[in-house]
């Protein structure tokens, strides 16, 4: 009687529909072929003032973020980001799971971790330009900075030089930002 109660409540699950399905999606091998370099595109140019304000909450005085990230643009900026990386990872998954011959759920989870490694990366790549450029273009502005006081032979204390060198950086990047040029302005003023 026992064992009848616990059958009952113990379903076994078939896997045979998922499975259909998976394979069914995953003969769109083509998708992951155009989403993963739209991943890259849209974090490059739209989604890498996320990772900027990573680095503002650690504590770093130098990224400026763009006009445009705020309110609705940014969440919808996120919004189109999240889909792309979940998209890009199922449509991975899913096109191994239909090339590879032997069939096993193992391969559909390999895939899985193997498309969510490869996007972040995607995005480690796609958004570090933006970053590295703007560090650098913050350093070159602090170097000038220090070279001209120590050039005119004022002492300046490293705070000082620090707010200035990050007002410069705000003033010149919103600037830039306003004429609609900020990352020409970026890669031609920061030392590569």
């Amino acid at each position: 009687m026992a064992t009848d109660s616990v059958n009952f409540y113990i379903t076994t699950v078939d896997f045979e529909f998922f499975l259909d399905k998976v394979y069914g999606f995953g003969s769109l091998f083509w998708i992951p072929v155009l989403v993963l370099p739209a991943y890259f595109f849209w974090c490059r140019f739209y989604d890498y003032p996320c990772d900027l304000e990573n680095h503002i909450r650690s504590g770093r005085n130098w990224p400026y973020l763009p006009m445009y990230w705020k309110g609705k643009k940014k969440r919808m900026i996120r919004t189109a980001s999240i889909f792309l990386f979940w998209l890009g990872s199922l449509s991975f998954a899913c096109a191994l799971y239909y090339l590879i011959p032997y069939k096993h759920i193992a391969f559909l989870f390999a895939g899985f971790l193997i498309a969510v490694f490869a996007e972040f990366k995607i995005r480690l790549y796609g958004t570090g330009e933006i970053i590295r450029l703007q560090q650098d273009r913050y350093f070159q502005i602090y170097t000038n900075l220090a070279n001209q006081a120590l050039a005119k032979g004022d002492e300046i204390s490293d705070s000082q030089l620090l707010a200035k060198a990050q007002w410069q950086q705000q003033n010149d990047l919103r600037l830039a930002d306003k004429q609609g040029r900020l990352l020409q302005f970026l890669r031609g003023e920061a030392k590569l």
